[in-house]
């Protein structure tokens, strides 16, 4: 089993590094000519630096574009491109990795953009790489223009902010919007993240404009299910045979209710996952000299997990997913019985309401709805005896159905 394991993780960096993800779209080159074809849709979280394009779906030959070499590039109904030629800021923005003194180093590049809205006066680009995000604007038939902000540290170490996107921001809703007091108010206090700068240009284009919105996907999914659980439960006790151990195992439903949310809603490769789910089990433990332990234990869990789709097409995707479960659990009928009533021990020990456990778990997902899944949980105790433990490990398989899909 653990060779198995070893060459499993030795061989999913293959697997996810070889897959493809072709989606129909087109690219312009550089002299005017347009292909339409497939690209490569990949999850991108930084901006790709080239492209790879087919003709046809099923072609074997793959064609490879950069920034250089084409002038734009869009993904039907996904995500559309353009290549900027320009001098670009080079100072880092993630903290607590940024320079220590305004850095206001620039450099001459080549890079794509991605558009995230336009519309009658502004339209808004993106672009992130190992460095920082950037963000761009340009007017109608104008040029492209960093909205610039900078993050260092002080002489003192503290962390110092340069937002002169703001001031970027407030001349352009002057020029189209003047004296929209609300509208500066919300610049003026507006972060340098996605969802903030999309609202104020959005608000400059004004209600007629056409928002390029309609290339973005819903980016989270909700999703019920139901299970069968099966869980053996585990009572260790010192005292007894000098370390004995019993078990008793369960064969229960489980309920299953959450959200996913996707850091790309188009490609759907990660998703960070948010689960509520309802078991019981009832345990019975046939201890030494006739004694009976048994006890119901009712457990409301919520587990945050990562989701991996490390085989992922349109109509079939196969995943891994790991996270910790934080488990509430009620308890009734907990006693040890004896041969006789007086050897009736009501509450013996003390169940824990509140432990954890890491389950992990794999699965597939046929045409965006339907979701069958394995999941498994090591032993995890619910006491805090020195010499006494119960504990459980658990396998469940099920199914999901899942909404919000496109």
């Amino acid at each position: 089993m653990r060779l198995l394991y070893i060459a499993l993780l030795t061989a999913l960096p293959t697997v996810i590094f070889a897959q493809s993800n072709y989606h129909e779209g087109y690219v312009l080159k550089n002299n005017g000519d347009t292909l339409k074809g497939f690209i490569n849709y990949r999850e991108w979280e930084r901006s790709p630096k080239s492209i790879q394009f087919k003709i046809n779906k099923t072609d074997k030959a793959t064609q490879e574009f950069t920034p250089q070499t084409i002038r734009e590039f869009q993904i039907t109904g996904m995500e559309y491109y353009i290549s900027h030629s320009g001098v670009i800021s080079m100072d880092r923005t993630n903290f607590p990795d940024i320079p220590d003194g305004l850095d206001t180093s620039k450099e001459l590049s080549t890079l794509f953009l991605k558009q995230l809205v336009t519309g009658s006066h502004l339209t808004l680009y993106y672009n992130k790489d190992d460095t920082k995000t950037r963000f761009f604007t340009a007017e109608n038939k104008g040029d492209i223009i960093e909205l610039e902000y900078h993050q260092y540290y002080s002489d003192e170490r503290d962390m110092i902010e340069k937002t002169r996107y703001r001031g970027q921001l407030i001349f352009y809703i002057n020029k189209y919007d003047a004296d929209n007091t609300s509208l500066i108010n919300t610049a003026n206090r507006s972060r340098y993240i996605q969802t903030d700068l999309e609202e104020i240009v959005n608000k400059i284009n004004g209600p007629g404009s056409i928002v390029n919105n309609k290339l973005k996907a819903k980016n989270t999914r909700l999703f019920t299910g139901i299970g069968l659980n099966y869980t053996e439960a585990q009572f260790y006790y010192g005292g007894y045979l000098y370390g004995s151990i019993f078990s008793s195992k369960t064969i229960s439903p489980k309920l299953n209710f959450g959200a996913d949310v996707f850091i790309n809603p188009n490609v759907q490769q990660f998703a960070l996952r948010a689960e509520l789910s309802f078991s019981y089990i009832n345990p019975k433990f046939n201890l030494p000299y006739g004694q009976v332990y048994t006890f119901n234990q009712y457990t409301a869990s919520i587990t945050p997990q990562i989701l991996f789709n490390f085989y992922n097409k349109d109509t079939f995707k196969a995943y891994i997913d790991g996270g910790i479960s934080f488990n509430f659990s009620a308890y009734t009928n907990d006693k040890i019985t004896g041969q006789t009533n007086s050897d009736l021990q009501k509450k013996p020990y003390d169940l824990e309401p509140y432990w954890a456990n890491f389950p992990l778990q794999t699965g597939i997902i046929i045409n965006k709805k339907i979701e069958a899944y394995f999941s498994y949980t090591a032993f995890a105790a619910y006491t805090k005896y020195t010499s006494l433990s119960v504990a459980n490990r658990s396998m469940n398989v099920g199914i999901k159905y899942l909404f919000n899909t496109h």
